[in-house]
């Protein structure tokens, strides 16, 4: 059985979207302060998403709270966000879980990427400027040259290229998107490890992806995002389960490509 993770509430290095140092006592979170509930999700969340959390690691709500210095109350509302975006499970009167990597989650986030990221980025197409077409083919290079660096510093370049692509998507729906596509970190780290050619044909589909946006094809990027997402979600879909049917992620596939055509 895996054992109760020791989260650690210092100040680590390398954490996405935390401040720059901790207070005085040595704490993230300052005890009592208002914004504690969320400094105690964000911080677990990207600890989970990165993998320094395990799947199946169990989380002490006793535990948490010690070594953040704060009440059970603040870490009991963090883990019910994290719950709800089913990355923990919880059941009364046992600990909260880390989700293990599953078939319906991939199937399930990447059906939702696939449908909405393909729109957003078809309303962008036509709103894009020099400057960020020029960005996104900076960001091309630097997605390329990052994969010897490690996956931390590829994925920091990816997911700004990915996050240029639906900028004029609107707020509410680039936050969506940001949020799926954090969730699917984990399953990324699967997927570029595969040596059958995770980077290699991400690479070429990110130019390919840069260069209709520049010639301003918003039905080809769409098609294109669509198949570039679907091709990560199928090979992990494979490599958990060669016998699963994937019939929402196919549907989603599906509903792109209809769109496409039917706007020419």
């Amino acid at each position: 059985m895996t054992g109760v993770h020791p989260v650690v509430a210092r100040r680590e290095g390398g954490v996405r979207g935390m401040r720059d140092g901790p207070p005085d006592d040595g704490f993230l979170v300052a005890p009592g302060s208002r914004g504690s509930t969320d400094l105690i999700h964000d911080h677990l969340r990207a600890r989970i998403l990165s993998g320094q959390i395990p799947a199946g690691a169990e989380l002490s709500q006793a535990q948490i709270a010690k070594e953040y210095g704060v009440s059970r109350g603040p870490v009991r509302e963090a883990l019910r966000l994290l719950q709800r975006e089913g990355l923990i499970e919880a059941e009364i009167n046992h600990r909260a879980r880390v989700a293990e990597l599953s078939l319906d989650d991939v199937e399930h986030v990447y059906a939702l990427r696939v449908v909405n990221e393909a729109l957003a980025i078809g309303v962008s197409v036509p709103r894009f400027s020099a400057a960020d077409l020029d960005e996104l083919d900076r960001l091309v290079a630097a997605v390329g040259e990052s994969e010897s660096r490690g996956f931390g510093v590829w994925e920091e370049q990816h997911q700004r290229f990915h996050e240029l692509l639906v900028v004029h998507s609107g707020e509410r729906m680039r936050r969506s998107v940001a949020q799926w596509a954090e969730h699917t970190e984990r399953y990324r780290r699967v997927y570029v490890s595969d040596e059958g050619g995770g980077w290699t044909q991400g690479a070429r589909e990110h130019a390919e992806l840069a260069q209709l946006c520049r010639s301003r094809d918003g039905e080809g990027a769409m098609r294109l995002l669509a198949r570039h997402l679907s091709r990560a979600a199928l090979t992990l879909v494979a490599s958990m389960d060669p016998g699963h049917e994937p019939a929402l992620l196919r549907a989603a596939i599906r509903q792109v490509t209809a769109a496409t055509q039917n706007a020419r």
